[in-house]
Parts: C-alpha cells; structure tokens; sequence
C-alpha cells in the first residue's frame, strides 16, 4: 500500500483571457505523505491557491486544468481531474475537505453557527437527522476550543471574534472526519497569538484523527511552526522542496533565501529589513528561462536564456536552479 495519499502530477492550469490562455500554474509535481502536513509557500500569485482549488474542483470555468491529481483510496487510486462534477463533490467532505482564506466571508452572516457546521454532514448524508448532527457538532466545536459549545451552537458569525471563527472553520472541515485537510492561509489577518493557537490546534486535530494536511502560505514561520515537508513556489513553479529542518538549516535556491532573511527577527532595525528586489512579474507570463531571473542576485547569465532541472541534493531535498549546479551540489 502506497505512502502517497496525493499526488500532482505535471499540474498546469490556465486562465481564459480574451482568446488565449494565461498559465498560472506550470507543471507542478507535489507528493502529499499519510499522516504528513506539507507546507506550500510562495509569495501571492505564484498559483498557490490555484493548485489547492484545483485538488476540489472549484476553479471557475473559466480555468483550464491538465496533468493528474491521484488521490490513493484504501482499495484503488483515481485521477481526480477525470471524475464527474457529482463524483468530486462526494468526496469533498468525507475524504477532502478546506479551510478558506477568511472565516468571516465564508460563513453565512444569516446562519447560525451550529446550523451551518451541521449542514455538512445533513449534506453528505452522514447522520440520521438533526438532533444527531447537534450532538456531534457540540462535540466537535467543544474539541476546537470554543467554550459553552451548547450555547455557542446558537450564534451568529457576527458573535465570534476572527480567532473562534477560524475555530469554526476548523470545526467545519473536519466534521466529516476527511483524510486530506486543505488550509489556505489560515491564519491570515489574526494576531501572532491567535495565530499561534490555530497552529497547535490544526497539529493537534491532524494528530488525533490521523489525518494529512497541505498549508498554503506566504509565511515561512507558519512552515517552520507546523509542517512536516515545504513546496516553495514562484510563477506557478515548484523551486525547491524538502523537508522543513533541512530546508531552514540549508536553503539553496536564491528565492528561498529571500523568503527565510526576510523573517523580521528579534533586535532587526526595521528601518533596514531585508527584501527580496524587484516585484513579481504578471500572472500568466511565460519566462524563456528561469522565473526568478530578474529578482536573482547571482550573475549565472544561462539563467535568463534556459529553465534549470531539478537538481537532488539528498534524498528529500530537492533544487531547480542553475548556481547550485555550478556549485557542483548534487548528490
């Protein structure tokens, strides 16, 4: 049986503009391990989200998907860019399921919370009737860390401050018990401490329900806090990956670097914090050579001409960059 639960295999997806085509996301390869929480970071409008969307079919028509995503059941594996619109949506829940970017526009300001966590399993099919599923989303939201879950079942979103409801969303994702968590930036717009706190607790849920997780992220310490592997990503390529202690104690690719010194630290002047030059070039365009190019302080003039492989430092670490194969760093 395999280890992998995901896998993307030579992802792309394009937007529909005009008459053509935009790549967002450029041949993308991600291995997603049973019991593993995989970061993916990347400053915003490297394809991130794009990539996570595309795991739960819910790019707009407008978006062109090609590659494979396979999704390794218990008894056989399917392509999931071959099912059926019907065929996702029943295994969004039960089997995948995401936490969205922000908890207050995901959650219906009209609904109460309890009503709206307990939709999900009335939808799936999941419960036999009403006061079961209140039973169990009192439980749950009990597990999340809200407190007087019985008496938090009745609020409003407009009730919660931003930490409870990411709690709520929390509570949400994993009320159908799925083997795949999806957490898109989730702790954006919360202060460190609350921050903190959403951290533990998606390690602690990962944890008891044995239940793997991808992170989307611009934030190398939510990386470093939570996850087990990183994907870093730019232009809607993977640069590097490896396992997160390796890729903190030796970052390789230029772009990783920028990402890792730009990490404020205690005693930094923040007159004089560290940046990586230069901006993200626009979605959808196509370099002729390496995508970091132009923001790259190193002078290796093929960079701009030609794409780099991926260069295998170690067995979990893993480059696409032309200085570190100058360097001679190949394993």
């Amino acid at each position: 049986m395999s280890d992998i639960l995901l896998e993307l295999k030579d992802l792309k997806v394009s937007v529909r503009k005009d008459k053509s085509y935009l790549p967002i996301v450029k041949g993308v390869d991600i291995a997603v391990p049973k019991g593993e929480i995989v970061g993916l970071v990347g400053e915003s409008g490297c394809g991130k989200s794009m990539s996570a969307k595309s795991i739960m079919g819910l790019l707009p028509s407008s978006a062109r998907v090609e590659g494979s995503i396979f999704w390794h059941g218990k008894d056989e594996t399917t392509d999931l860019t071959g099912l059926k619109e019907k065929e996702l949506r029943k295994m969004c829940g039960p089997e995948i399921s995401m936490i969205f970017q922000e908890p207050m526009t995901s959650l219906n300001p009209m609904m109460r919370i309890g009503d709206q966590v307990a939709e999900v399993l009335l939808v799936h099919k999941l419960v036999k009737n009403r006061n079961e599923a209140r039973e169990k989303v009192i439980c749950l939201l009990s597990e999340v860390g809200i407190s007087e879950p019985e008496l938090r079942y009745r609020s409003y979103p407009h009730e919660f401050s931003g930490g409870m409801r990411q709690r709520v969303m929390i509570a949400m994702a994993m009320i159908c018990e799925p083997k795949l968590l999806i957490a898109d930036e989730p702790t954006t717009a919360l202060d460190v401490t609350i921050e903190a706190q959403i951290l533990k607790l998606i390690r602690q849920m990962c944890t008891s329900h044995n239940m793997s997780a991808i992170i989307i992220t611009h934030n190398m310490r939510v990386v470093s806090q939570l996850c087990d592997s990183v994907y870093v990503m730019y232009m809607g390529r993977i640069m590097e990956r490896s396992s997160v202690r390796e890729l903190f104690e030796n970052p390789l690719h230029p772009y990783t670097k920028g990402l890792l010194s730009s990490i404020p630290k205690i005693g930094d002047n923040p007159e004089y914090l560290s940046t990586i030059p230069g901006n993200i070039p626009e979605a959808g365009k196509e370099a002729v050579g390496c995508e970091f190019c132009l923001r790259c302080s190193d002078d290796e003039r093929k960079c701009f001409f030609e794409r780099p492989g991926e260069t295998k430092i170690s067995e979990d670490h893993f480059v696409s960059c032309f200085c570190v194969e100058r360097e001679g760093r190949i394993s």
